[in-house]
């Protein structure tokens, strides 16, 4: 594991851990937190139950470059697979990416992104949401405020 590995390792830590009115710190089991090979961060975080879509998690992936900047991620909102495996499309209500989708069959040239749709994940449009501390402000709005998720929401 690189140092870089490690430090996104403990800010994403430090991010659940100062975060408890929209993390649900008594669910241990489902935290995921950990390097993945030589460049990569991936994080499953529970999150306190939502009134429409109950028991949800932030899926977090992170590819760390050799100096230690984000080069690509990916941060999605899905329902939780803790008690039902569900399928990527399933479990899908919305992400926040940067992936390369510039080849075929998709040419989109801006990297910033919003997977808008609830179960359509390969529906994307563009954002100004770049870091994962908008994310989970973002989440905040929807987790600690109730409020119901809305495919028409502009971020």
């Amino acid at each position: 594991m690189s140092v870089y590995q490690q430090h996104r390792i403990d800010e994403i830590q430090r991010l659940f851990e100062e975060n408890q009115d929209l993390f649900n710190t008594k669910k241990p089991e489902m935290v995921k937190n950990k390097a993945k090979g030589i460049s990569k961060v991936v994080a499953t975080l529970p999150l306190n139950d939502h009134p429409e879509y109950g028991e949800t998690i932030l899926n977090i992936s992170e590819t760390v470059d050799d100096k230690g900047n984000i080069e690509s991620y990916h941060y999605g909102w899905e329902l939780s697979q803790r008690v039902k495996k569900r399928s990527k499309q399933e479990r899908h209500l919305t992400a926040f990416g940067n992936e390369d989708h510039s080849g075929p069959p998709m040419f989109e040239p801006d990297p910033y992104h919003h997977h808008q749709f609830p179960h359509q994940p390969a529906q994307r449009k563009h954002t100004n949401v770049q870091d994962l501390e908008t994310v989970v402000e973002i989440l905040k709005n929807y987790i600690v405020g109730g409020l119901t998720y809305d495919q028409l929401h502009k971020f």
